[in-house]
């Protein structure tokens, strides 16, 4: 306990798609029927990449992609969100998010030091997240997190996350604020602040791509990170 008490906090930011939990395309299913009933057609979401991406900013980008006109966009974003959720829940019943191999060992060892500071950065409305990764288990792990609905731009989701954590504890290094994500979209977010950014690859995007974005580490999972905070290796 003194050893751990003389570690500076760390702020651990998690993005959930691709990263904690796999989702089974739960998400682009509910959405794409969200929008069908504002008349979008399927091909046009189908077109749509999702990775790296904020819910807003793929329904607007749907939207506009769809030929609505500017001055119909918010009506229809807060429409097609407020639908979004019942079928995500509907998706999500029928089968479960299912949590990367050693997500949640991860968590819960961090979960255990005072020193790691366990939040969420994340695309997805606040809804949403939560039942991705309620279903999965996981939520629980979580007291805050910045998601999808503060802004269409993902290092603005970086910056607010920072301006949280020097609210509540003063002046921070950067460097003591790890975001993990999947895409180079979570990475580009963290160098926007400064943070020390980590690469999980999946299957969203390429590792090449990854590699391109320049991550401080890239990894094919979660086992390096056990080490890399002080954690006691998982079974």
């Amino acid at each position: 306990m003194a050893a751990e008490k003389r570690m500076g906090k760390k702020y651990l930011l998690f993005d959930i798609d691709g990263t904690l939990v796999h989702a089974g395309g739960a998400g682009r299913r509910a959405l794409s029927a969200a929008l069908g009933k504002i008349g979008v057609a399927e091909e046009v979401v189908r077109k749509m990449p999702f990775a790296g991406k904020t819910d807003r900013q793929i329904v607007l980008g749907v939207l506009r992609a769809a030929g609505f006109a500017a001055g119909e966009l918010p009506d229809l974003l807060e429409q097609t969100l407020a639908s979004y959720l019942p079928h995500l829940a509907d998706n999500l019943q029928d089968k479960p998010a299912a949590p990367y191999p050693l997500a949640r060992e991860l968590l819960q060892a961090c979960g255990r030091r005072e020193h790691l500071e366990l939040a969420l950065l994340t695309g997805n409305v606040p809804e949403g997240a939560q039942l991705k990764l309620g279903s999965a288990g996981l939520w629980d792990f979580f007291s805050w997190g910045v998601f999808g609905d503060h802004s269409e731009d993902r290092s603005e989701l970086a910056r607010e996350a920072r301006r949280r954590i020097a609210s509540g504890n003063g002046r921070v290094d950067p460097r003591d604020i790890f975001i993990i994500g999947d895409t180079a979209a979570d990475v580009a977010c963290g160098q926007a602040i400064g943070a020390f950014t980590v690469a999980i690859v999946s299957d969203y995007e390429p590792r090449e791509k990854l590699e391109a974005a320049g991550p401080d580490l890239l990894l094919d999972g979660f086992a390096p990170l056990f080490a890399l905070w002080e954690l006691p290796p998982p079974a």
